[in-house]
């Protein structure tokens, strides 16, 4: 596929837009620190840790995440998975003027999907398809692009942002809807739907992404092949929901027509990325965790483990995005937090164990990568998934940069993984590092 003069301009328009959203960030923390609270200082635009955010002004209440849309019927509906349950017109733009409209037909819907005990569940998603001809040879290509942390408000997940103009990482879903893909962007577990997110379990967040591509193909008015070429991309915790796609497929999906998996900043290991971020600046992100398992697995205690100081913090982040809990989690730690052994408890271990990608390998090429100098996720603990899934015959691409922090790798190596997953669209053979 050519790249377009459009194509490089986005490559300097997301670079300056890495450095803007760093000196964002370093801004907000500092009005924290002399505040006392960062929505006094009013909007900021920022990105964060495990994915990126947006405005620090949330949505009012009456927004899109309250509307009946997002409410499942009680019980659901039988079905399979990636049925659809519900589908209406939507809006997407790339910015808070809503200006920037996403050159393609909208629809968000719900569907149903497997949650991490194996049971059903509704999940609600946006399709774009865009409204130029594919020019291309075969179907147009679908990829499910899976995002990175938002935070757990329901305020935040990506159908409400996306319709508003704040979706954080709009201007990156909108090359590939440039190159003429459909699109479709999952809300995971409890994200606009009823209950806390299911932060990082991904055993639910794979299926809810695999499930959106088949709740794509099954949305009419999309009118989208179920035999299109499809992908997955996500960075952060849309890593580690692509890596868990990618695992899952043979399986859960096999008749997907997978062509390749691209997955940045992946935080495999959960204990080691707890340990990292362990009294640091973004230990807020331990804490959505902690909420987001004990979400997933109701046996695992939370609140009775915790401190005074430790209920009142997780009380804080159930209602926040991702840039309004950094500040409040900034350089605590589970010792501070918690009366007794939380995460190495048995019945957390057991869970968090089961929630480690690695013990099945992909059957679909898969581009991992990860900036040495990432401070948000080690990337020792994605190196050894990398050499896990290697040794197991997986088709595996790794690239180690040094592009910088966290946030800065999200842009700064977003065209590695744009530009692998065009040539599995136009089916370019997939060369391993292993």
């Amino acid at each position: 596929m050519s790249r377009t003069p459009r194509a490089r301009r986005s490559r300097l328009t997301t670079a300056t837009a890495a450095a803007c959203t760093a000196a964002a960030l370093t801004a907000a923390t500092a009005l924290w620190n002399h505040e006392g609270s960062v929505a006094e200082a009013g909007p900021v635009s920022a990105t964060g840790a495990l994915g990126t955010w947006g405005e620090i002004d949330q949505p009012e209440e009456g927004t899109a995440v309250e509307e009946d849309f997002f409410q499942p019927p009680d019980p659901l509906p039988a079905g399979e998975p990636g049925d659809v349950i519900r589908a209406e017109p939507a809006d997407a733009f790339t910015d808070a003027l809503r200006i920037g409209r996403f050159p393609a037909d909208v629809w968000r819907v719900m569907y149903l999907s497997t949650d991490g005990l194996g049971e059903p569940m509704a999940v609600t998603a946006t399709v774009m398809v865009p409204t130029a001809p594919w020019k291309g040879e075969g179907e147009r290509p679908l990829l499910a692009y899976a995002i990175g942390t938002h935070g757990i408000g329901d305020q935040c997940a990506p159908a409400n942002g996306l319709e508003q103009g704040l979706e954080y990482e709009a201007s990156l879903m909108e090359r590939f809807v440039d190159d003429g893909y459909a699109l479709v962007v999952t809300d995971y577990e409890g994200f606009g739907t009823p209950g806390d997110h299911t932060f990082m379990v991904g055993r639910s967040q794979g299926p809810a992404v695999l499930d959106s591509l088949r709740a794509a193909t099954r949305l009419d008015e999309a009118g989208i092949p179920a035999d299109s070429p499809m992908g997955v991309n996500g960075f952060s915790q849309g890593g580690g929901s692509a890596v868990w796609a990618a695992q899952l497929h043979p399986e859960y999906a096999p008749e997907l027509p997978l062509v390749g998996v691209a997955a940045g900043a992946v935080p495999s290991d959960l204990n080691q990325v707890a340990g990292f971020l362990d009294g640091g600046s973004y230990f807020s992100l331990v804490g959505l965790a902690a909420i987001g398992f004990s979400s997933a697995y109701p046996e695992l205690p939370l609140e009775e483990r915790m401190t005074e100081e430790g209920v009142e913090l997780m009380d804080t982040l159930r209602g926040s995005c991702t840039v309004d809990a950094i500040p409040h989690g900034m350089f605590r730690s589970m010792d501070g937090i918690t009366t007794s052994e939380l995460l190495n408890s048995p019945e957390w271990q057991a869970r968090l164990a089961e929630n480690l990608p690695g013990e099945t390998a992909p059957t679909v090429p898969l581009f991992m990568y990860h900036s040495a100098l990432d401070d948000a996720i080690p990337i020792g603990q994605a190196e050894e998934l990398r050499d896990t899934y290697c040794a197991a015959g997986a088709n595996v691409r790794w690239r180690r940069t040094y592009s910088g922090s966290h946030v800065m790798s999200l842009f700064l190596d977003y065209d590695g993984a744009h530009d692998w997953m065009a040539d599995r669209f136009t089916g370019e053979p997939a060369n391993s590092t292993c």
